[in-house]
């Protein structure tokens, strides 16, 4: 009896292995036939208050699911065999920005919006739309199909002024080799990177830390020594405190880290990969940023 119990047992491992593989060879075809634990995750985020407000719709959840979160699952799985696609996507804040009590994001363009002299109260209208006044120290993460990759659901980047943004991207489109990897930290303008982050639904939340001064630390270490000076290689690896290789969302924790204060380091694990979804976590205390603003266009 026990042999049968042991062998039952290998067989179940066994055979969700077997899942996983052919899951990842056809993984397009797998998020479409997982329609209904979509929907039960959305509803799942719903009723724990996290998914409210329509911060985000089901059908956008449904198919960020599909596109993005599903096969970022199947790369996890491979080394966390036990891993449910529940407790994923509840690791990740259902795919909503993390919101702290007291936040208020407000929705906004990242375009200047320039006022006009005409007099006209339509034009008075439309110049009083918001527009999003970028600072150095800013952390962007972004939400939508458009920004995530086969291993990362999302992205993040910081700003190092009120006109550019510093960044880890990965690998570029249609490059070939892994010459991309090295010197990977590149500075992109403002209206680059919202244009190509606010496509369709696709948003950026822009978190801010509560310290000005640690702010303009951590952008201005990560430009003079993660860029100019020692310009790290990309890689997404588990090892969080070295500089290189990094990826985008360890490369802002670490000009935090190294750059402003040890003190803005939380209490979490000091092994493992900082997803760019749950990267306001890793900040401890008074450091934890706020969730300022939600970029929807330029």
């Amino acid at each position: 009896m026990r042999e049968l119990v042991v062998a039952a047992g290998l067989a179940t491992v066994l055979m969700a292995a077997s899942m996983a593989s052919n899951a990842s060879a056809d993984s397009k075809t797998d998020a479409t036939q997982n329609n209904d634990e979509f929907v039960k995750c959305y509803k799942e985020g719903e009723a724990k208050g996290i998914i409210r407000n329509n911060n985000i719709s089901e059908a956008d959840f449904i198919e960020m699911c599909k596109n993005s979160v599903f096969p970022a699952y199947l790369e996890a799985v491979k080394s966390n065999p036990t891993l449910t696609f529940e407790q994923f996507v509840a690791s990740d804040n259902y795919e909503v920005p993390v919101q702290k009590p007291g936040d208020h994001p407000e929705e906004v363009s990242a375009e200047e919006v320039k006022s006009s002299k005409s007099g006209s109260p339509f034009t008075s209208f439309i110049s009083a739309k918001k527009s999003y006044k970028m600072k150095a120290g800013d952390i962007l993460i972004c939400y939508g199909t458009g920004s995530s990759g086969s291993r990362l659901i999302g992205h993040a980047a910081m700003a190092t002024s009120a006109n550019y943004i510093i960044e880890m991207s990965g690998k570029p489109h249609n490059a070939s080799g892994d010459s991309w990897r090295k010197n990977n930290a590149h500075v992109k303008s403002k209206a680059t990177f919202f244009k190509e982050h606010t496509k369709g639904s696709d948003y950026v939340a822009v978190y801010r830390n509560n310290h000005p001064v640690y702010s303009d630390r951590a952008s201005t270490y990560a430009y003079r020594h993660m860029y100019k000076e020692d310009n790290p290689t990309y890689h997404i690896t588990s090892t969080i405190f070295q500089k290189s290789p990094s990826y985008c969302s360890k490369y802002v924790v670490l000009a935090y880290y190294w750059g402003a204060t040890k003190k803005s380091w939380g209490d979490g694990a000091r092994h493992g990969i900082i997803p760019p979804h749950q990267l306001p976590s890793y900040f401890s205390d008074s450091f934890v940023p706020s969730y300022k603003y939600k970029v929807t266009s330029y």
